[in-house]
């Protein structure tokens, strides 16, 4: 019986120790997750904007193109509003 207890007492300290590493573990890889997640936000927000500015640029070399009449500025804002969808 006493030789069970010395061993009891090693059991549990091992998983107290294995416990102990998968508290640090998950500590770093919710840190490396969420750098992750925040670049890829910022790669798909990069994405995003990208056609956005595009088709401004377009839309303004159009304007400077063609001077502004009825017809262009309601396709310039079926242009916008597609863009919103």
């Amino acid at each position: 019986m006493n030789s069970s207890l010395p061993e009891k007492e090693k059991l549990l300290s091992m998983l107290t120790e294995i416990y102990d590493q998968l508290e640090e573990l998950e500590i770093v890889l919710e840190a490396s997750f969420s750098d992750l997640r925040m670049q890829m936000n910022n790669e798909e927000q990069q994405k995003l904007t990208a056609p956005v500015q595009r088709l401004s640029k377009l839309e303004k070399e159009l304007d400077r193109i063609n001077p502004a009449t009825e017809n262009s500025n309601s396709v310039t804002r079926a242009l916008k509003l597609e863009m919103g969808f």
